[in-house]
């Protein structure tokens, strides 16, 4: 029997589903600042990331959360405590086999082109997630078998084969559970993704794809009184310094994915709050094992032998980012700790041993052009030119830098993989032969029979010790090296105001406004 256990770092399996069952309706906007005030615009910038679509079944989905969130609502919602709530889907239950979910929809909720929200559009996307001709970079999340049943508008019912209780989970923590206008998809096809249309709070005016982008209220959205905002625009900035200084000169309101150095540029500002989570992100290099030289085991560990995490955090990371063995880091329930026995942890000496054994190795990493990776590219660089590793680098804007691991078009690549509290939806379709995206090319049987047992076993310490199994093994075949763990950390100054930050990426303004200057 296939069991898949939802649970985050702060709540219980049964909390979640308990919470889920219950039948609540949307949470109301808390902003803990005052009174909200309707009206205003917001602007958030970012550096090291941007989008070349924003369609949330792509094969490569947009690595910035928040916009997308912006754009689309959920089946389900996940609150800033933790728990896993009712949105789009006023309640939902299961039967006592766990092979079916019945998902209540909100009536009367429109997508921002006016089409209607109904138990129809709810089995067009999440049947699109599954369609294997989409290639859904998420869709992993879902039983790959999966079948919607329509009992009336308002009524859509989730056909499994075998239980799968993390399905709430990734409904509500992926992209799986957002919700697209099934008319603006098969209108635009395959350019859907610079037209999309949602159920979310704002919609777009428009955009200069992957440099600027403008959302307007939307006046029709399903909750009451919401949204309080009248535009939210974000702009992709070459720099996090460059960002740092449009938040500083008044220019922006929220600096979203700061880096250490700016973080520790404005410690002592009054004028700035810093939002930081415990990490559920890990920052790493990416390692193509289908072709040489990282279709030889060795040559992978020796790149992870070569990297002294502990320098990079002192020197680089003012202490905000620490050093990892482990992909599934602290921020989530099933995290092994830091120090993982079978990684290949920093040893100079056992680097150049390998690297002697193999003949020599020099391989490209595709890194985002931005100026914050560029640097640690660089540093890395030079750790790896002391084991006698010649590492290029090729920097690339973020969409392509994407496009091309997925595609298996690379050698090596600088990742940051968006974390997410339950290792079945966020480590399980990277390293799993048998489902999701699988960049890295891993084929390693021992590892998909543990991401299996992960699914099928019930209890969440018995998941958590299969998950320290995994970080063993994954320190053992090391498709994957990292440079630090990688906590999301955001700027905001004083004059915006209810925002809900999520333990993930993910954060929703629909309860956001903004105070006069």
């Amino acid at each position: 029997m296939r069991v898949r256990l939802a649970a985050t770092a702060l709540v219980t399996a049964a909390a979640l589903l308990l919470a889920g069952c219950s039948g609540a309706g949307p949470a109301p906007a808390s902003s803990g600042d005052g009174k909200p005030v309707a009206g205003g615009d917001a602007t958030f910038v970012i550096s090291g990331r941007s989008w070349a679509h924003l369609d949330i079944a792509a094969p490569a989905v947009t690595p910035i959360k928040g916009l997308i969130n912006t754009i689309y609502d959920g089946l389900l919602r996940m609150t800033p405590d933790g728990k896993i709530v009712p949105w789009l889907a006023k309640s939902y239950e299961t039967s006592p086999d766990r092979l079916s979910w019945t998902f209540h929809l909100q009536e009367g909720v429109t997508f921002s082109d006016g089409t209607p929200f109904n138990a129809e559009a709810v089995k067009f996307n999440l049947e699109r997630q599954v369609d294997p001709n989409q290639r859904a970079g998420e869709g992993g999340n879902l039983p790959q078998d999966i079948t919607v049943q329509v009992v009336d508008e308002h009524t859509a019912v989730v056909k499994l084969s075998e239980p799968d209780e993390a399905l709430p989970s990734a409904l509500a923590t992926t992209s799986v559970g957002l919700m697209a206008s099934p008319t603006a998809v098969k209108k635009w096809g395959a350019e859907y993704g610079l037209h999309p249309v949602g159920a979310g709070p704002f919609m777009l005016d428009s955009q200069v794809v992957g440099q600027q982008i403008k959302l307007v209220k939307n006046p029709n959205y399903w909750v009451k009184g919401e949204p309080y905002l009248d535009s939210v625009t974000y702009r992709a900035l070459g720099s996090a310094d460059s960002a740092l200084q449009t938040l500083k000169s008044g220019g922006a309101d929220v600096m979203d994915f700061v880096a250490p150095q700016q973080a520790n540029a404005v410690k002592d500002d009054a004028a700035f709050t810093l939002r930081k989570s415990p990490a559920l992100s890990v920052n790493q290099l990416m390692l193509n094992t289908t072709k040489p030289p990282f279709d030889d085991v060795r040559a992978r560990r020796a790149v992870g032998h070569a990297i002294d995490q502990q320098a990079l955090s002192k020197s680089l990371f003012f202490g905000y980012f620490k050093p990892t063995e482990s992909m599934i880091a602290e921020g989530s329930w099933a995290s092994p700790g830091q120090t993982v026995d079978s990684y290949p942890s920093y040893d100079l000496d056992e680097a150049k041993k390998l690297v002697s054994e193999i003949g020599g190795l020099s391989f490209s990493v595709k890194v985002s052009n931005s100026t914050d990776f560029l640097q640690q590219a660089a540093a890395v660089q030079a750790m790896m030119a002391k084991a006698g590793i010649d590492m290029k680098i090729d920097a690339v804007e973020p969409s392509k830098k994407i496009a091309d691991v997925f595609s298996h078009n690379y050698e090596a690549g600088w990742f940051v993989i968006p974390g997410l509290p339950d290792p079945d939806n966020y480590v399980r379709p990277f390293f799993d032969s048998t489902a999701g995206a699988n960049p890295s090319g891993l084929h390693d049987a021992e590892l998909d029979g543990l991401f299996a047992k992960g699914r099928t076993t019930a209890g969440a310490d018995a998941r958590k010790d299969i998950y320290r199994q995994v970080a063993q093994r994954m320190g053992e075949v090391a498709a994957t090296v990292y440079v630090s763990d990688y906590p999301v950390m955001r700027l905001q100054n004083q004059r915006i105001h209810g925002i809900q930050y999520l333990v993930t990426d993910i954060f929703y303004l629909n309860g956001a406004w903004v105070s006069a200057k």
